[in-house]
This record gives structure tokens, C-alpha cells and sequence, in this order.
């Protein structure tokens, strides 16, 4: 299935699926540091809801996800508008030897017209900073649900020390901050489209908080901010040297704060829930099969921390919203 959005404009959407395409033939996508961790901690949230559950992973990517919901789960479907991560998700399915689960190219609001609404949960996973209009998105999400059905939302969280340097340069100096996000999402935006679409969010949990806190977030910014520079052709003096000294000078304090944090239990140690096992698989390139491999043994150590205690469970570089239908939408 290829279709195309009309959530986005149509040179918006070239630009942004080029962008994918290009992530997803690059290979050091499976070694993408950032995201590691979410996919498990999403599963241990919606692991109860799963037995006998029809599930969507909407904008699936590679497919380690809807594998994870899958050896869980009655069956998954998942779309993404990339069709290279599709082709790499198809394969990730067949070398896992799972076969409840289902991958289509497609885009949010075109699946969303073509499958009637009978699904029990549905994951929208680093979607929504991506889309042109949220509530149409959530309102289309709304209709593929069932009653009662549960929602699964995770964007980038600011309200964290890299969030803190990030959002003061993007709001005081424009700077392209991210060539892919669109908006910079935060809790009061998720209760806002939820009373807009049909939902009632009934809990949040925070994640990858090294990403927010301490050396992933330094060494991020510093990559980061002289490329938003230069994108914005900014025409000023800027120290880089003594920014980065500044950044690197935060990181005790910052450490300390995750320490304490996980010695009251506010930060607990993510669990792997589901271990994939896939087999090698003929005609694979070693190398692409190797990346496979990685891929799909979700690194859950690297940035091994989740929250599930307000106000910190906003805190982390991710955060993850658990919405419940309470009526349909039109």
C-alpha cells in the first residue's frame, strides 16, 4: 500500500520522506543512541492490555515495536511512509519468525480512511512532533480505536537541562534546532489535543534521562548548535568554546540529581520484557545482518532509566502518554 498524506503539504512531505529515506539507508540508524530504551518501557506500560489485543503501530519505522507488541499480542499491523523501513521492517518480521504482524506503506490520515476502527490499542511512537496538525492526527487515531481503546504517545521532552539550553537558543534566536520536528511537545500540549479529540490521558512516564541530563545531552548540543547556526546564517559572535565549557561544567550537579533521583526510586532501571531472537537469514549481507542484530536487542543500559512519579516523570528526553477513548470523534 502507497498513499500519500494531505496532513502535511505535499513539498513539506517530500521534504520530510526524503529525510526518513535517508535515515533508514544510512546505517548507523541502528545504532541510533537516542532512542534506546522507549520501545522497551512502552511494553512494560501496555503489557496487561496486550492478551488477545488487535494493536496499530502507527509511523512502525524499522518494526522492533510492533515485534516486541507481537510476541504479546493477537496480531499488529503497523504502516510507515518510508519504504525502505518498511522492506528492513518486512525482513526484521521474517528473521524473527513472527508472523502475527503485518507492515504497510502508508501514511496516518490515508490508513486511517481505508480500515475501519476496530483496533484495542494503538502506539504513536515520535509521531506527533512530525505532523502538521496534531489534533488532526489524534482525531484520526480517535476513529481507528475501539471503545474504550487506549492510545500510546511518545515525543521529545524540553523541560530538562538539554531542553533548557535548546529551547532558549530556538525561541530567542529562531534557530533551526531540528530540520525534522515541527513543534516541541510538553504535557500541556497532550492534555490540550486530548479534551480536543476524544481522549483522556490517565498517565505519563519519563525516559531517557541521560539524553536530558548529563553527557548525551552536552555532546548533543555541541554537535548540534553550530549547525543550527549555521542553517540560520546567523551573523553574530558566538563563543563556542565557552558554551561548551559552561555545558560540561553542569554535569556534576546534573549526575548528582539523576543519583539522588534513583536512590529514592523516582528513576527506575528499565526491564526487557520481550527479547527478540532472530536468525540469519539467506541472501542477507553480513554487514546489513549484523545491524539487524543490534537493532532488534534493544539497548536498554546505555540510558537505562524510566519515571513514572509526577512532576519528574517530565523530566527525561522523552515522554511517554497513556490516553484513554472516552468518545468518539467526528
Amino acid at each position: 500500500m502507497k498513499i500519500q498524506s494531505s496532513l502535511i503539504d505535499s513539498e513539506e512531505q517530500q521534504d520530510l520522506k526524503s529525510k526518513y529515506e535517508e535515515i533508514y539507508t544510512r546505517s548507523d540508524v541502528w545504532m541510533y543512541k537516542k532512542s534506546h530504551g522507549i520501545h522497551s518501557v512502552v511494553l512494560k506500560q501496555i503489557i496487561e492490555l496486550l492478551p488477545g489485543a488487535r494493536v496499530l503501530d502507527a509511523g512502525c519505522g524499522a518494526g522492533r515495536l510492533s515485534l516486541m507488541i507481537a510476541t504479546q499480542a493477537d496480531w499488529v499491523d503497523g504502516f510507515d511512509f518510508s519504504e525502505a523501513a518498511i522492506h528492513i521492517a518486512n525482513l526484521n518480521a521474517k528473521a524473527c519468525r513472527i508472523d502475527n504482524v503485518s507492515f504497510f506503506i502508508a501514511d496516518l490520515d490515508n490508513y486511517q480512511s481505508q480500515n475501519p476502527g476496530n483496533y484495542d490499542l494503538i502506539t504513536l511512537i515520535g509521531v506527533l512532533e512530525h505532523v502538521k496538525d496534531p489534533i488532526i492526527s489524534l482525531r484520526a487515531i480517535n476513529r481507528l480505536l475501539k471503545e474504550g481503546g487506549t492510545v500510546v504517545v511518545s515525543c521529545p521532552n524540553f523541560l530538562n537541562f538539554r531542553g533548557y539550553t535548546y529551547m532558549t537558543l530556538l525561541t530567542l534566536f529562531d534557530l533551526p534546532m531540528s530540520l525534522a520536528d515541527l513543534r516541541q511537545v510538553n504535557y500541556m500540549d497532550m492534555q490540550h489535543w486530548s479534551k480536543e479529540t476524544g481522549f483522556e490521558p490517565y498517565k505519563s512516564i519519563g525516559a531517557i534521562y541521560r539524553f536530558g541530563w548529563v553527557e548525551k545531552a552536552v555532546e548533543d548540543m555541541i554537535k548540534r548548535v553550530p549547525l543550527a547556526v549555521r542553517d540560520k546564517e546567523l551573523s553574530i559572535s558566538i563563543n563556542y568554546e565557552d558554551y561548551n565549557s559552561w555545558l560540561y561544567s553542569q554535569l556534576d550537579f546534573n549526575r548528582q540529581y539523576l543519583s539522588y533521583l534513583e536512590v529514592r526510586g523516582i528513576l527506575k532501571r528499565i526491564q526487557r520484557i520481550a527479547k527478540l531472537d532472530p536468525k540469519p537469514l539467506e541472501d542477507i549481507d553480513p554487514g546489513l545482518w549484523t545491524k539487524m542484530s543490534q537493532y532488534l536487542n534493544e539497548d536498554i543500559d546505555t540510558d537505562p532509566f524510566y519515571c513514572e512519579t509526577e512532576p519528574f516523570c517530565y523530566q527525561g528526553g522523552e515522554c511517554i502518554y497513556l490516553l484513554r477513548k472516552v468518545k468518539d470523534v467526528i
